[in-house]
């Protein structure tokens, strides 16, 4: 059985702005207050997500402040050992190892005391181990920051995004300028102006051959991760701008993908104007498909690990998935957050993730500044409810006896 729809999956205590999913069983949320002296934490804190008595919970195992900067903006990769996460405080990247530790009930227990404080409202979910078994635990290090947006007023990273092979880095921020790093080192490879505004967001291509930049300027474009060299302008129409741009693979083939796009109007008018989402042809750049998504302004975007779903949240809160091919809504839940939505991220679609989540055709989460994370399911195609089993069961039974009255039978 899979929870409400937009279901209240845990609640932090401070406002969330970038959401990362580590595994099938656990997921890392950040953000924060800010240098504000409000007493609003500034941190990373991961979950553990358990599937109870049909219904899924997560509880909080980790944490880690960030001092007096919140993080904004992040990327996560799997280096074969560790997860490294990158993310924006303020003007400056700050890289983060969140290492896998294993520990023992009673040292878990006296190390999650503060946590437990801080989660009591989910009184569904257990930070002990069952059974008296090891529990896995992260330890989160801050192992290198540097200064990657150069804005004369305002300077901020607002974008930055690993490679696949976590050989580069991409940033780019309040200066227009896009910024590739080489990893671990993080030296400059190179830098190109890209834009005349803010980068919103940025992507590279599995490959690794090619970055995507979209910007309030409303342009989109396509650069060669080598040398920096314009390949392609995404061409959209000019009373919209693009909003995110994120790849994703094409259902049932490896090493092809397609590239989509959410688009938002430049100009907001007395009456409401539709938002899009967008599939392009990854190696041509072209349109492969245009969907209306609505009146209500898109924030953010997520494609799942298998190409099969690509998620939508907007700033007044709703959340949706379409299925990514075809770019048909499948699922939607208006005002799933009391504002905008900040951040999105499915859960990983192997077996072992869909045990634990209950074997869910995707697990969604989504999260907020009104500091709550939600999770959004939906049951596999083509399956049937018990319910509705036993209504055809019993027509059919109905019609049989009917035929039997009716011929004599």
């Amino acid at each position: 059985m899979a929870s409400a729809k937009g279901g209240l999956l845990a609640r932090s205590d401070f406002p969330l702005y970038a959401v990362k999913s580590l595994d099938e069983r656990h997921f890392l949320v950040a953000g924060g207050g800010g240098a504000a002296k409000t007493g609003i934490a500034n941190a990373i804190e991961v979950y553990e997500v358990k599937f109870l008595s049909d219904q899924a919970v997560a509880g909080s195992i980790c944490r880690h402040d960030t001092g007096t900067k919140s993080i904004m903006n992040g990327c996560n990769v799997y280096d074969g050992r560790n997860h490294i996460f990158a993310a924006g405080l303020d003007d400056e990247c700050h890289i983060y190892s969140v290492k896998y530790k294993v520990t023992s009930p009673e040292k878990k227990e006296k190390e999650n005391n503060d946590v437990r404080k801080r989660t009591s409202e989910n009184e569904n979910s257990s930070n002990t181990a069952e059974g008296g078994t090891k529990q896995i635990l992260f330890d989160i290090t801050e192992i290198k920051k540097i200064k990657t947006d150069f804005h004369k007023e305002s300077s901020f990273q607002k974008a930055v995004q690993f490679s696949r092979d976590h050989s580069i880095l991409a940033t780019g921020g309040a200066d227009g300028h896009l910024r590739v790093w080489k990893y671990p080192s993080m030296e400059k490879v190179f830098e190109v102006e890209a834009h005349k505004n803010d980068i919103d967001d940025v992507d590279i291509s599995p490959a690794g051959d090619r970055i995507v930049t979209v910007s309030r300027d409303h342009c989109g474009f396509v650069w060669n991760s080598k040398d920096g060299s314009k390949v392609k302008d995404l061409n959209g129409p000019q009373e919209y701008r693009f909003r995110a741009c994120r790849y994703g693979l094409i259902e049932g083939k490896k090493d092809k993908f397609n590239l989509y796009t959410i688009s938002i109007p430049v100009k907001r008018s007395q009456k409401p104007q539709l938002c899009y989402l967008t599939m392009w042809d990854s190696e041509s750049f072209h349109s492969k498909g245009n969907q209306e998504t609505g009146t209500e302004v898109l924030s953010s975007l997520a494609l799942s690990d298998d190409g099969v779903y690509a998620a939508i949240g907007t700033i007044s809160g709703s959340v949706a998935v379409y299925i990514s091919f075809s770019l048909q809504r499948l699922y939607y839940v208006k005002e799933a957050h009391s504002i905008f939505v900040t951040g999105l991220a499915f859960m990983p679609s192997s077996e072992a993730a869909q045990a634990i989540t209950g074997n869910q055709d995707f697990t969604l989460l989504s999260i907020s500044a009104d500091n709550t994370i939600r999770l959004h399911q939906v049951a596999p195609r083509g399956s049937y409810s018990a319910a509705l089993v036993i209504v055809l069961f019993i027509c059919f039974i109905t019609l049989l006896f009917w035929l039997i009255a009716e011929f004599g039978l």
